[in-house]
């Protein structure tokens, strides 16, 4: 998973409002691999993904833009989800239908490791459950889809899931626990206790 930098984020969002440049860099350095993970994970579009990143970035050090309150991390995604949402929205239905069918490869890139004592029934076991919850996750309404991307495979903390969409600490838990409801509902099927 990710590595959070807390400490040395407030000192970077300090040298973003004293205007340092340099700190966009460190800013790229540390975040831009789990923003483009991200943002391949909305839009279904490894170049788009790239494109919403830079602007991202760009937009750390444009005039104008008000530098983080809370988390850098959860400032940079809610920046990057905003860019995501407003290029879903330009896409037309079957755009993102054809994404569902060939994002298998922007699930494998953050895929869990299978333990390598399984055996090869255990690892097939293993990748069609992967896929199935990648399939479900998908499927999902978008504003439940973003909270499980954001919580479960981008490991951001339910406080930076909340800077990131925008919501209370509260509606964002709210949210979550409906995601993981309807997750739990359309997994129903996974479950293997009579293997």
């Amino acid at each position: 998973m990710w590595t959070v930098h807390a400490e040395s984020d407030i000192d970077l969002i300090s040298r973003l409002q004293a205007g340092d440049a340099s700190a966009v860099s460190e800013i790229r350095a540390r975040y831009e691999r789990e923003l483009q993970l991200f943002c391949r994970r909305m839009v279904y579009d490894e170049i788009l993904a790239e494109d919403i990143v830079q602007e991202v970035m760009m937009k750390c050090f444009s005039p104008g833009v008000s530098p983080p309150t809370g988390s850098l991390r959860g400032w940079l995604y809610r920046i990057a989800r905003n860019r995501a949402i407003d290029e879903l929205r330009k896409m037309k239905p079957e755009v993102r239908i054809s994404g569902l069918k060939s994002n298998e490869q922007i699930w494998d890139v953050a895929g869990l490791p299978i333990d390598p004592g399984t055996t090869p029934a255990g690892r097939a076991i293993k990748a069609d459950r992967a896929r199935r919850v990648q399939l479900a996750v998908d499927a999902m309404e978008e504003d439940l889809r973003e909270v499980v991307i954001l919580r479960f495979f981008q490991g951001l903390s339910r406080n930076e899931v909340a800077e990131a969409i925008g919501l209370s600490l509260a509606g964002t838990k709210a949210r979550l626990s409906r995601a993981t409801k309807d997750l739990r509902t359309q997994l129903h099927s996974l479950d293997d206790s009579s293997i």
